[in-house]
């Protein structure tokens, strides 16, 4: 999904302004207040190689605020400046509790992919929720691109993801479990839409829309807003055009 811009200069994303405050102090939240809860599993698993899983309902809440802050820093002002102390700063929390859960800088960055990650699945899956509603699949891929698109743009995990994208190697093998993922339940769609297809043509078409989406995606976010809508209007059509003959 994301290794698309690996050889690629890159791109300093700045944080929309309700994105850019402090989260508030841990002990002000609830644990579940910022956390989506079908990737709440993703979010406290050990993925991020974390040093000690958050197991109380306090140590989750300063966990989420740790991961949340480093999101910000790292698309904001880059991995390489981003220290352990800023985020520790950031987070409201001290250096140690930081340290509690991760051995290093890496490991935070780890988490914050995994959020990344976690987040594109869960709007995959709002999105296929239209199904159940009797949406035809232009409105479902319409649906699908304008929701990536906008996680693309202002989830903060996923921008941290895309501005230091030479960090891909660091979980590479999640995102390619993902994509995996998302090609097998749009072939199942095909299935549906498409039952003349072959199985093995329905994973091929599938795979060519996953990857599509993904590549445009990413790129748009090098360009300028408006060029950025433009292209992802284009990837509607061309999309369309594509589908159209293979849809029954």
């Amino acid at each position: 999904m994301f290794d698309r811009m690996r050889g690629f200069p890159q791109v300093r994303q700045v944080a929309p302004p309700h994105a850019r405050s402090k989260p508030q102090r841990p002990d002000r939240r609830s644990p579940t207040d910022d956390v989506p809860e079908t990737i709440e599993d993703d979010v406290f698993g050990t993925a991020g190689a974390v040093r000690s899983p958050p197991r109380q309902e306090r140590s989750r809440r300063r966990y989420w605020f740790i991961v949340v802050a480093a999101a910000e820093l790292f698309a904001t002002i880059g991995y390489e400046a981003t220290t352990m102390e800023a985020i520790a700063s950031a987070a409201a929390t001290s250096i140690g509790s930081v340290y509690r859960f991760f051995p290093n800088k890496p490991a935070v960055f780890r988490a914050v992919a995994t959020v990344a990650l976690a987040q594109i699945e869960s709007v995959v899956l709002e999105v296929l929720e239209l199904v159940e509603r009797g949406a035809g699949w232009e409105d479902l891929l319409d649906a699908a691109i304008d929701r990536l698109a906008l996680v693309h743009r202002e989830d903060p995990a996923v921008r941290a993801v895309l501005t230091n994208i030479q960090l891909y190697a660091e979980y590479a093998e999640q995102d390619e479990q993902l994509t995996r993922k998302l090609v097998a339940v749009t072939a199942g769609l095909f299935a549906r839409w498409a039952a003349s297809m072959p199985e093995a043509q329905r994973l091929v078409v599938a795979t060519m829309v996953v990857q599509t989406i993904a590549g445009i995606l990413v790129f748009a976010q090098r360009e300028p807003l408006p060029v950025a809508d433009a292209m992802l209007a284009e990837l509607k059509l061309m999309l369309h055009r594509y589908l159209e003959p293979l849809i029954d």
